[in-house]
């Protein structure tokens, strides 16, 4: 989920809600104090942390109290501690479930083996109940071990290449069916302040994994690293191509979850979310189109990544057994909650596929055009393709973009490394 405006912002900190009422966890004082005067009930039994990243549509952080607001009314037994973590969420959520205090309920976008190993998670397949069926069973995959399933999903992010028509019809180019098209395409939009394309501040981003799933390797299969490959040195050197060409943006004042290079001419493609919808065509109205990322060459596969965030419940809380009767009142019983956290910020495509069915603004313009590319070449990261497994190539993609390293000797290198975190992963 990411911003029409910007990322960054909004309110900072903690609130936790009693019984309906909010009370500042951040101030002086001891809030249960606080909540207790406020609650006739008294003190609830229970309370749990739960934490969010710091997203940045307008409204969601004031949804998300909303939410916490909603269920301790129902459950007065029960206070849920919102945190909103602004910065490098990643970071510290992994520091912090590693101590006592860490978060009952948090959301990621990965879970791993290590994770599961290590108690971070917990099974929720009580949780999904009989609903689970009604879950897009590609969404849940990624979150499955042991035949277990150890998420909730929140949100489905769908993401591809938007551009500007009205430039391409300038220019008389057509929308880019190969990556040597999409490459022409940018450096002949490249001029004067605007470039071409925006795929991310260091000229690389997310095109680093998705070019080499449009020529047909996915990085990593089952439990073997297959980034060591010639379709893989292929995709890296075309792409060094471009970056040579300096027709991508780079160093803009957001990144590529932010539409701004695009709504203001900085950019005439850009990688990007269907989150941004309503404010791209708030700002651009029928200028602005989409399209999946094209196959690499004939014989490939264009993509559209399907990405996202889900919930899970800290396996080592406390309070086990109220993170996951909170995680099922609010992800799956709670179908107006996933309805309104999916479609009235920005639009996302709701893991339920029932609410998904329903979602009337899905179904015309841009939107509707992101959601027919998706039908086709939706792909979904696979399970294994974690971020401790996925830094060496990471690191490689850098060497070989920017630094001029060699492609053949630098991907095998990496791809030791990253084989070698995966041997270590738990099966299970």
């Amino acid at each position: 989920m990411d911003s029409p405006s910007t990322r960054r912002g909004f309110l900072k900190g903690s609130v936790l809600f009693v019984a309906g009422a909010a009370v500042s966890a951040c101030s002086g004082g001891d809030p249960m104090a606080k909540a207790r005067g406020a609650s006739p009930a008294g003190a609830p039994k229970i309370t749990l942390n739960h934490w969010y990243h710091e997203y940045g549509e307008a409204g969601t952080q004031q949804a998300a109290m909303r939410y916490a607001a909603d269920f301790t009314k129902a459950n007065p037994d029960i206070a849920v501690k919102v945190s909103w973590i602004p910065g490098d969420y990643a970071t510290k959520w992994t520091a912090a479930v590693l101590t006592p205090g860490g978060p009952d309920v948090y959301e990621v976008n990965d879970v791993s083996p290590n994770m599961v190993k290590a108690n971070q998670v917990t099974p929720l397949d009580d949780v999904l109940g009989a609903e689970k069926a009604d879950f897009n069973p590609a969404v849940l995959e990624p979150y499955t071990w042991g035949g277990k399933v150890y998420a909730v999903p929140m949100v489905v992010d769908l993401m591809l290449v938007f551009y500007r028509p009205s430039l391409f019809q300038k220019a008389g180019l057509p929308v880019p069916t190969t990556f040597d098209e999409l490459a022409g395409a940018a450096k002949k939009l490249t001029a004067g302040k605007q470039k071409g394309l925006f795929a991310g501040n260091d000229g690389i981003g997310p095109l680093a994994t998705v070019v080499p799933w449009s020529n047909g390797n996915p990085l990593v299969r089952d439990r073997k690293i297959v980034y060591d490959d010639p379709a893989v040195v292929e995709v890296l050197t075309a792409l060094k191509g471009l970056y040579d060409a300096k027709a991508t943006l780079q160093g803009y004042s957001t990144d590529w979850w932010d539409p701004g290079a695009l709504v203001t001419g900085a950019a005439a493609m850009q990688w990007g979310g269907m989150w941004a919808v309503p404010g791209m065509t708030e700002a651009l109205g029928d200028d602005v189109g989409a399209f999946p990322l094209p196959a690499f060459e004939a014989g490939g596969k264009p993509v559209v990544n399907m990405g996202g965030w889900v919930q899970v419940v800290n396996g080592k809380s406390a309070n086990l057994e109220a993170a996951k009767r909170y995680v099922r009142w609010l992800w799956v019983e709670n179908t107006a909650a996933q309805t309104d956290w999916n479609l009235a910020y920005g639009f996302h495509l709701p893991p339920r596929t029932s609410i998904a069915a329903q979602a009337g603004k899905l179904r015309t313009g841009l939107a509707k055009t992101v959601m027919d590319a998706t039908a086709a070449n939706g792909v979904k990261q696979p399970a294994l393709w974690t971020p401790e497994v996925r830094q060496p190539y990471t690191d490689a993609v850098t060497a070989i973009v920017k630094k001029d390293a060699d492609p053949a000797r630098t991907l095998a290198e990496a791809a030791r490394r990253s084989q070698d975190i995966l041997d270590r992963m738990p099966a299970l």
